[in-house]
């Protein structure tokens, strides 16, 4: 479901998305068309990003100072 919210966003591409979450364009690409409409059912429609992120690094390095995900070392 995140990955289809943040590609709606317009946040990054599949390749973008690929990356950050370890999976192939082609999973990102079925969740997206396999989620999409469950949340327009729902009402969901995404805000925009303020940017589009080319890299998984630049996903990660746009999150506020402090947060760590939660399968990243803190030490």
């Amino acid at each position: 479901m995140l990955a289809t919210v943040l590609y709606q966003r317009g946040l990054g591409t599949h390749a973008t998305l690929a990356e950050l979450f370890d999976v192939s364009r082609r999973t990102i690409g079925d969740v997206v068309r396999e989620v999409g409409p469950v949340l327009a059912q729902h009402g969901y429609t995404a805000a925009p990003a303020a940017t589009r992120l080319s890299t998984a690094a630049a996903v990660l390095n746009s999150l506020p100072a402090g947060y760590a995900p939660a399968d990243t070392p803190t030490t």
